[in-house]
């Protein structure tokens, strides 16, 4: 077998027809495997571009809206204006990287690999024994005197340590 890279014009009219023919069948294969190679670069490429882009523009909006001066700002009309116009912009932005996600997969990612997942938490037995613990403040009237408003809670489920019988 020849080391196509170390071939030079002058080896190849020295070459049989049939280690010609090898010869030009393995330069084939080389130039087949660069052209996959390439195309797929490309593709990489163009959805890393989308993105930048996608990106540039978001961070041009924000921006504008943190840093632009007082009579730079848009008054109700033209900020409508704007948003439909961004809406439509950043749509457009989101089809084509869905669209290169489609034909590549993740680009960075081997073609075979599938993303892992999150583990999903499978729910408690039934037999465990169900506990609920309150926890109340002891004054429920604020320093300034007006009557202290709950603003949320908490849920939690987890095992109890010890001996269950069932």
């Amino acid at each position: 077998m020849f080391n196509v890279h170390e071939l030079k014009a002058q080896d190849l009219q020295r070459l049989s027809p049939s280690a010609l023919a090898e010869v030009a069948t393995t330069m084939l294969e080389h130039i087949a495997q660069q052209s996959k190679l390439i195309t797929s670069q490309a593709r990489a490429i163009k959805f890393r571009d989308v993105k930048i882009e996608r990106i540039t523009f978001e961070l041009a909006r924000l921006k504008s809206w943190r840093f632009a001066a007082k009579t730079e700002r848009m008054n109700a009309e033209q900020r409508q204006l704007f948003e439909e116009t961004l809406a439509t912009d950043q749509a457009s932005l989101e089809a084509q990287l869905e669209a290169l996600q489609g034909q590549t997969g993740t680009p960075g990612e081997p073609a075979g690999k599938t993303p892992a997942r999150q583990p999903k938490r499978q729910a408690l037995p039934e037999h465990l024994r169900r506990v609920e613990h309150h926890h109340e403040p002891e004054n429920t009237t604020c320093d300034c005197g007006q009557p202290m408003a709950r603003i949320g809670e908490d849920r939690r489920r987890k095992r109890e340590a010890g001996h269950h019988c069932g």
